[in-house]
């Protein structure tokens, strides 16, 4: 019998942000002002995952640990340290230069979703 290997939760750090723009569980996120962020356009350095449901103009935001976030592009980003920035959809795309280094831990190329180490 395999075991399931499960990463996600581990380690995790959370803040409360404000909301710049619509944000949904999930989504990876920049900074887009002090104290807010949002959908993260196209290339801009992610600063977590939205945890939780936004509830007057705040949502919980995943900033450390490890996190599931969806990826664009058509291979998934290779487990190890790579560069990620946001796609610009809410998920996260493999850059080989620049981007955040985070640890990719785990891929479903089934869901396009990989659990990394923020």
């Amino acid at each position: 019998m395999e075991m399931d290997i499960c990463f996600e939760g581990i380690g995790q750090i959370a803040a409360t942000f404000r909301t710049d723009g619509e944000v949904l569980p999930g989504m990876a996120v920049a900074l887009t002002k002090e104290g807010a962020v949002g959908m993260g356009a196209d290339g801009a350095l992610p600063c977590g995952v939205v945890l939780g449901g936004v509830r007057g103009g705040a949502a919980a935001v995943q900033i450390g640990g490890a996190a599931k976030v969806g990826y664009s592009g058509s291979d998934a980003p290779e487990p190890g340290w790579q560069g990620l920035a946001c796609d610009g959809q809410g998920g996260v795309k493999a850059v080989s230069t620049g981007g955040l280094k985070c640890l990719v831990l785990a891929a479903d190329t089934q869901d396009k979703t990989i659990v990394v180490k923020l």
